[in-house]
Parts: structure tokens; C-alpha cells; sequence
């Protein structure tokens, strides 16, 4: 009995020791595996989105989307994704694109100041971040001529206080309409604009573009623009028409409109006009009418039209969000609910692209002070569409 009782037990003592043992090889290997796949995972999270097999792009998606948002949650001023593009065109010159959110771009915009060696215009609706007043401040300090124009519902805040302190003029519009331009214009051959405001928000939490073209001929423009603003005339009383407004960029060719002088609805449906294959909406605010008629048209002729609108402004009861999903185009709410997306952004057969700061809105066309550039460049319109991808999917940081 005692033999049958002790054989049993060696048995048994065999039986988990060899449990152990195989634990002990399971843990052994299980880290290592581990750790493997977290830097497969990682890794794939690097491979640009349009080279991912189509089987696996909700994959890539969500990977990239912890990968941004994990990142971004550090705090640490790190690029999650393409937000800075130089593209050289065939003369030579470059055009600059910034996307935001990003640590980037307000630095971009600082520094485009900094070049300035004789003049700067500035028609910002709303400015607080400190280092562009810092740099628009150093440009004065250094002999450039700084004109600043603002809407006057920003006139109080702290940036616009130190550029007047400075010495450098604010014009505020004074007027319940807003002068919601986005540009500046440098020694009279540079154009910075875009959809972004010179803000925390804008540069930090927002769906934004911003792009540098240099061109005198489309400096003046704004400039003629700008001078109307300078001399108190806002809105309608802008009524200073742009001549000659397709000029060049380098070889890119660039067509420029002002609202409300310009009738820029009429010039946006006539570019939507030509589109034969596709067309994609980002916009902030979409509440016209008539934009959303003649994308309704298009998709009935076999166009495909995305539009991607602010989760905020989507809701409401102006928006045509509703009839574009019923006219039969993809219609995506912003995954961005830290921001705002605040693109005003249109892109035809991912060859022209539209933007500025103006939304698709009455108010945007017969009240406010706005602005937009069409821009026939392929290469251009391949980036804008990357930014419509990234922001549809969210894998910008959110």
C-alpha cells in the first residue's frame, strides 16, 4: 500500500514538474512573441495608406489610429502624418502645403514671416498665437512695413494687443458681417492662405490647410484686395472686382476670387461643372443651395462625390447633409470630435483643387469677407485628396 501510495505520488511530482516546465517555456516564448507582434503591428502602421492591400485597410486603419492617437496623447510636438509638402513644379519654383492638426504649421507660418524683407499684409479673422505676433513684431522691429487687418470681434485679444502696443496698425471691420480672410502677403510676391486661422485651435485641435504660392501677379491681386480693407471698406463696399484673376504660379495656373465682389458660388459651380469623374467636399459649414443642386446633378451624370462636413455643423437644420446622402453621394460625418474640421476644401477629378477660407454658405458669399484659389495641378490635388483620406478615416491623432 505505502509503495502503491508513494508511486503514485512520483507520479504525480513528475506529472507537474513537467507542467512546469512547459509553463515556464510558454512564458519564455510568449513575451518575445509578443513583442514581435507589437512591432509587426507597429511597422505596419508605416506603410504609406494607398500601398495597403485593400483586404487589409480597416486593419491599417485602426492601427493607425491607436498608433497617432497614443502618440498624440504624449503631448510630445511629433508629425503624425504628412502634414508639410514641398512640390517643385517645372520652372522651379515650390508651392508649400501645410495640414493641421499639427506642431508644424504655425511655426511654417512664423518663419514665412520672417522672410519678409519689405512688406507684409495680414488679413487674419482671428490671431492669438503668440509666436506669429512675435514674428510679425521682429519683422516691424527690422524695417518691414506690417499692415494688419482683423475682424473686429478678435480686435481685444492679447496678440492683436501686443501688435498695437508694437506700434504696428490693426484695421478692425466694425461691423456685424465678418472679414473671415486667411491670408498674408509678403514683399509683394508671396501668398500664404488657406482655411486656417492664426489660433491655438486652428493649429491644435482643427482640420486645416494652409498653402504658400509665390506669384506677383496673384499678390497683387490680394494686395488690391487688401487696401480696400485697409481704407475701411468691408463686404459689399469691397466692391473693387479682381481683373485678370488667372495668373500663375511658377507653371501652376491659379484662378483667384474675393467675395462678396467676385460672385465666388458662380465660380465654384463652374468649376464643379467640368467635373467628369469625381468630386470630394470638405467644408466646415455647407448650407448652399446651389453647391449642392449642381453636386446632385453630377452624381446623377456617374460622378462620384464624397463630402466629408464637421460633425458639429452637419447637424444643422440648414446643412444639406441630408439631401446629398438622398441624391446618392457619400455623405461621412468628421471622426474629429477634439476639433473642428475646418477645411473648406473642394477637389475635382483629383486634378483642381479649391480653397481658401470660404464656406458654402449665404453669408460666406453675399456678407462676408472671403476669399478662395483654384489651383489646376495635379500633384497638388494628390496631397488635398490624401488629407480627404486621412481625415475620413481619422487616422490623423484624433
Amino acid at each position: 500500500m505505502a509503495r502503491k501510495l508513494k508511486n503514485q505520488l512520483i507520479k504525480e511530482a513528475k506529472g507537474e514538474a513537467k507542467r512546469s516546465f512547459f509553463r515556464l517555456l510558454r512564458l519564455k516564448f510568449a513575451l518575445p512573441l509578443l513583442l514581435l507582434a507589437f512591432l509587426g503591428a507597429l511597422g505596419f502602421t508605416f506603410v504609406p495608406e494607398e500601398s495597403v492591400p485593400p483586404a487589409l485597410e480597416m486593419v491599417h486603419t485602426y492601427l493607425l489610429r491607436q498608433r497617432n492617437h497614443a502618440v498624440r496623447a504624449t503631448g510630445l510636438p511629433v508629425s503624425l502624418y504628412e502634414d508639410a509638402v514641398r512640390i517643385e513644379d517645372s520652372s522651379g519654383r515650390s508651392v508649400l502645403l501645410y495640414f493641421a492638426p499639427s506642431p508644424r504649421i504655425a511655426g511654417a507660418l512664423a518663419e514665412f514671416i520672417g522672410t519678409a524683407v519689405s512688406t507684409l499684409y495680414v488679413c487674419i479673422y482671428d490671431l492669438d498665437l503668440e509666436n506669429v505676433a512675435d514674428a510679425l513684431i521682429n519683422a516691424k522691429n527690422r524695417g518691414v512695413t506690417v499692415k494688419v487687418v482683423t475682424d473686429s470681434d478678435n480686435y481685444a485679444l492679447n496678440a492683436v494687443r501686443r501688435l498695437l502696443e508694437s506700434g504696428i496698425e490693426v484695421v478692425p471691420d466694425n461691423r456685424k458681417s465678418i472679414m473671415h480672410n486667411k491670408f498674408v502677403v509678403a514683399d509683394a510676391a508671396r501668398v500664404w492662405t488657406g482655411s486656417f486661422n492664426f489660433t491655438e485651435n486652428c493649429a491644435g485641435k482643427n482640420d486645416n490647410n494652409a498653402l504658400v504660392l509665390e506669384s506677383p501677379e496673384l499678390a497683387a491681386g490680394y494686395i488690391a484686395k487688401f487696401d480696400e480693407y485697409w481704407e475701411g471698406h468691408f463686404g459689399k463696399k469691397a466692391e473693387l472686382r479682381s481683373e485678370n484673376a488667372s495668373v500663375k504660379a511658377g507653371s501652376i495656373p491659379v484662378r483667384y476670387a474675393f467675395s462678396p465682389s467676385d460672385g465666388v458660388r458662380r465660380i465654384i459651380l463652374e468649376e464643379l461643372s467640368g467635373a467628369k469623374q469625381s468630386v470630394d467636399v470638405m467644408a466646415f459649414s455647407f448650407t448652399d443651395n446651389d453647391l449642392a443642386i449642381r453636386l446632385a446633378e453630377l452624381v446623377r451624370k456617374g460622378v462620384a462625390v464624397r463630402c466629408l462636413f464637421d460633425n458639429g455643423q452637419a447637424g444643422s437644420k440648414y446643412s444639406r447633409k441630408q439631401y446629398l446622402a438622398k441624391a446618392g453621394a457619400k455623405v461621412y460625418p468628421s471622426p474629429n470630435r477634439t476639433g473642428k474640421m475646418h477645411h473648406k476644401v473642394i477637389i475635382i477629378d483629383n486634378a483642381t483643387v479649391i480653397t481658401g477660407s470660404y464656406n458654402y454658405s449665404r453669408n460666406a458669399e453675399e456678407s462676408n469677407d472671403e476669399n478662395i484659389v483654384v489651383l489646376r495641378c495635379p500633384a497638388i490635388a494628390h496631397y488635398y485628396t490624401k488629407e480627404f483620406n486621412r481625415c475620413i478615416r481619422g487616422t490623423k491623432g484624433y
